[in-house]
């Protein structure tokens, strides 16, 4: 009974042991460390994952978000927001360099609050497309106001991309700066380098007991090659021609299933990314309409058909992220769809197509019509207008159907009118009411 006592302080002491240990152990452990992996050409896919992950990141306590850069740069807009989402995320980051962080990449890197390279890993050639002052003068501030939140040089983040800047001993005027692995340590603008991943860990002193990479979901992978312009130019230009091809070819089937999944799949992938919102969608669509309206409707070419081909334009024009790609893009898509309609005309015949936009039926002298060759001279007689004159259409005079041409706007169907002249083969007429 004695013995008791003292074999539970024993047992005390050795729980109590295993508790401190098993605390210190853990004291310098990160028990999970999220990696977003910037590499390929910067653009709203990669923004979107960062976006993705940081949050998950946040929502499961992570201690650590590790972004690992290797890439070329890429588009502006996108380098800027994953910039923003590094700033302001909740949880510490780390930048690592592992091959290059060139132009836009150089940005995101920048964002870290440690920045880590590899051996023989560079940074920096940030130069804007277009190469203009407006871009250039953006740029550099986003890049000194980078370094500024990071404790890092701003001049030198500011050479990175304007050739203008010349800093003594490191850069000359006229060129941009990019600094290797070394001169980045040298310089302050890299904290420390790492050989690797593990040796970066080390470094840091942290030990990570999981190591969570988040990969594209198949539909983020959809959007990213469906949003590249080359891409997004070819499907609009197949859903343009898909659709004409229907509407004069043939009816509602395979074609125009296939023009409103090409069409489709593009601004729900700029929607998705949150580049484009629905008006631009709801535009294109109102400006197909529009032109459906001049060609089934309102034969001619008037303010209809104007209208829609400015809609269609301008929804293509605003998914793009600056005036040279975009110009670019519509130049290319108009080009494509004049070719590719002039080849259906060439496949199918313009008669197919004529006969669409025609009014259905012969106008032969057994139906009532008369050849130009044939009209006397029809000065001062009175008919009624058997189709709407927007300018041109057809009236009945004395039984007989003609095609005339109104005089001061258009006519609407049922309306007298009477002829003012006969001009060669032209007849123009007027209401008879304007008299």
């Amino acid at each position: 009974m004695s013995n008791k006592p003292a074999r539970f302080c024993l047992y005390f002491l050795v729980l109590f042991l295993f508790v401190c240990i098993g605390g210190l152990a853990g004291a310098d452990s990160t028990d999970l460390v999220y990696k977003i992996r910037i590499s390929g050409e910067i653009d709203y896919g990669l923004y979107k994952l960062t976006e993705r992950s940081i949050a998950e990141a946040e929502e499961l306590g992570a201690d650590l978000i590790l972004i690992e850069i290797d890439t070329y740069g890429g588009y502006v807009d996108p380098a800027i927001k994953i910039r923003d989402l590094i700033l302001s995320a909740k949880i510490p980051s780390v930048t690592y360099v592992k091959g290059r962080a060139w132009s836009a990449g150089a940005l995101i890197a920048l964002a870290g609050e440690n920045l880590v390279m590899a051996e023989g890993s560079s940074i920096g050639a940030a130069e804007t497309r277009p190469d203009d002052e407006k871009y250039i003068s953006a740029f550099r501030k986003e890049f000194k106001a980078t370094a500024e939140s990071r404790g890092k040089n701003p001049d030198l983040a500011a050479a990175m991309v304007d050739s203008d800047i010349e800093i003594e001993g490191i850069i000359p005027g006229g060129k941009l700066l990019t600094l290797t692995a070394n001169e980045a340590l040298e310089h302050g603008i890299a904290d420390f380098k790492a050989q690797n991943e593990e040796d970066l860990f080390k470094k840091l002193d942290i030990h990570p007991s999981e190591i969570k990479s988040t990969e594209f979901t198949m539909t983020e992978k959809a959007a990213r090659i469906i949003t590249r312009p080359t891409i997004t130019v070819l499907l609009i230009t197949i859903g343009i021609l898909a659709l004409i091809a229907e509407a004069f070819i043939s009816g509602f089937g395979v074609l125009g299933t296939l023009g409103f999944l090409s069409l489709g799949a593009v601004f729900s992938s700029y929607i998705y990314y949150g580049v484009a919102g629905w008006g631009l969608a709801v535009l294109f669509v109102i400006g197909v309409v529009l032109l459906a309206i001049e060609i089934f409707v309102t034969p001619g070419f008037g303010i209809t058909g104007i209208g829609g081909i400015i809609a269609i334009l301008a929804s293509i024009y605003y998914l793009f992220p600056n005036f040279d790609i975009a110009i670019t893009a519509v130049a290319v898509m108009l080009l494509l769809s004049t070719t590719g309609f002039i080849v259906m005309l060439k496949l199918f015949g313009s008669s197919r197509l004529w006969k669409r936009l025609s009014l259905g039926e012969s106008q032969t002298k057994e139906a009532g019509y008369m050849a130009q060759s044939d009209k006397k001279d029809l000065t001062g007689k009175t008919g009624v207008a058997i189709t709407p004159l927007r300018p041109a259409g057809i009236v009945e005079i004395e039984g007989e159907r003609i095609d005339v041409v109104s005089e001061g706007g258009f006519i609407d169907k049922g309306e007298e009118v009477i002829v003012q002249k006969n001009a060669g083969n032209r007849i123009v007429v007027k209401r008879t009411k304007e008299e």
